[in-house]
């Protein structure tokens, strides 16, 4: 089913709001409050109206030592009521409902969109161990909007406070957004209410700066040692994105998660091993060789048929790799120097037009060439396409899906159960599927290790 992305994607917290349909987002407004251990009270309050899809959903990713607790949703002023989420239900099954739907390092926080009318959604939450220590501050950081091409999203305003009145000296930053970021009756204000209607590539970010002590909290970040590491940071907008990896190709790879801005999820398994098999990533032991027959598109079907934090897009990056290696793509590397530091920007150069062997590769690059019209692919181009193209993009990765799931059954490596005693799943995998499944998380435990 269709989803609407309401989404999640700091360091730390706040609210990235993102719709793939052209859905009006009349306003956004937030409360919240800064209690003394550093965590945060949240209320937001949502005036939208969609035109499609089954729920909104909020992903919050890379939570480290957050945690999430006392999450609600009321509609209209009616409190909705708590479920086991099953993200492939339909509108009907989602209507009146709100749940958690656990995803690889985090969470989604969903709710069912009811139906096509405008709506007042208020979600309430607290984060746990935001604020974090510098050797000279505590920080308070994170990106709250995002921005919203091609969409209809007209005022925001968020008002922060806490246990004791901010004075009015208090060093408050805001950036991406014509508006206001000020301390007032000891509160903080962010809003664009001189500016009304954001723009296509308008979003909101944050930064607060408390003297030491403040907050009762040893939380540190590893990335800064001084406010002004964090400051910086925050200017050059890279607070998110962290300190580059030491392996060049893995974070240009890395590249396409930004590209795409997609729904992607795990799903709940409808498989399961012969004579109900179990693996466990405790009593699994670490593979340094390249499992799966070095098949990427087989690998990827047992990430999704086991769960092991599958995407469904996850396979652009690592096809992105095998490309360079093949010499079929490269990467164009662009410096646009800053007062602070230079900034990189990468492109892919499809120009060569290679056409595949296989199927599904040649799905993607396609579409992937269209993209670029050029064939010189920058992340925004990809973004913007599979935003206008969704329902398109959506099926080119179901069809993939599919296809190789389709090679299992027919080899005889995926059937109907005959038993619960045989499976207590409906699909059975069998003695092949389990092993290659236990290798590749076996990999995947070496690489986090490593």
């Amino acid at each position: 089913m269709k989803r609407i992305l309401y989404l999640l994607t700091t360091i730390v917290l706040f609210t990235t709001f993102n719709v793939y349909a052209k859905n009006n987002i009349y306003s956004i407004d937030m409360d919240i409050f800064i209690k003394e251990d550093g965590s945060l009270d949240i209320t937001e309050k949502l005036d939208v109206k969609a035109e499609n899809g089954t729920e909104w959903f909020k992903p919050i990713k890379n939570l480290k030592d957050i945690e999430i607790t006392d999450y609600t949703v009321s509609m209209d002023g009616n409190l909705l009521t708590k479920k086991d989420w099953d993200t492939h239900e339909g509108l009907e099954a989602k209507k009146g409902y709100y749940g958690i739907n656990k995803i690889d390092n985090g969470v989604e926080l969903c709710f069912g969109i009811y139906d096509y009318n405008r709506h007042s959604f208020t979600l309430k939450y607290t984060m746990n161990n935001v604020i974090f220590n510098t050797d000279d501050a505590q920080v308070l950081i994170g990106k709250i909007i995002n921005e919203f091409p091609n969409h209809n999203f007209e005022n925001f305003k968020v008002v922060i406070s806490s246990f004791y009145k901010f004075p009015n000296n208090l060093d408050v930053w805001g950036t991406g957004y014509k508006g206001l970021a000020y301390v007032k009756d000891g509160k903080i204000y962010l809003s664009n209410e001189d500016n009304p209607k954001m723009g296509d590539n308008s979003y909101v970010s944050v930064l607060v700066k408390f003297p030491s002590n403040t907050f009762n909290t040893s939380k540190r970040d590893s990335s800064y040692q001084t406010f002004d590491d964090v400051k910086t940071a925050f200017e050059e907008g890279t607070y998110n994105n962290r300190k580059p990896s030491p392996f060049a190709y893995v974070g240009m790879a890395l590249m396409a998660a930004g590209m795409i801005a997609i729904v992607s999820y795990a799903i709940k398994s409808g498989y399961g091993f012969i004579n109900n098999k179990k693996i466990k990533e405790k009593e699994t032991p670490a593979f340094r060789d390249i499992p799966c027959k070095k098949d990427l598109f087989y690998a990827n079907t047992l990430m999704k048929l086991n769960t092991f934090g599958y995407s469904s897009t996850s396979i652009i990056g690592a096809l992105i790799l095998k490309w360079v290696k093949e010499k079929k793509i490269t990467f164009i590397k662009k410096t646009e120097q800053k007062i602070f530091k230079d900034k990189e920007e990468y492109s892919l150069d499809l120009t060569k037009k290679v056409t595949f062997n296989n199927q599904c590769e040649q799905m993607i690059y396609d579409i992937m060439y269209e993209a670029s019209e050029d064939g010189i692919l920058k992340s925004f181009e990809f973004k913007n396409w599979s935003r206008k193209n969704i329902t398109r993009f959506q099926k080119v990765f179901k069809d993939i899906e599919e296809i190789n799931e389709k090679k299992l059954r027919d080899a005889g490596h995926i059937y109907k159960r005959r038993n619960k005693e045989e499976c207590s799943k409906f699909n059975v995998m069998d003695d092949t599927l389990y092993e290659d499944s236990k290798q590749l998380l076996g990999l995947k435990i070496f690489l986090k290790e490593f």
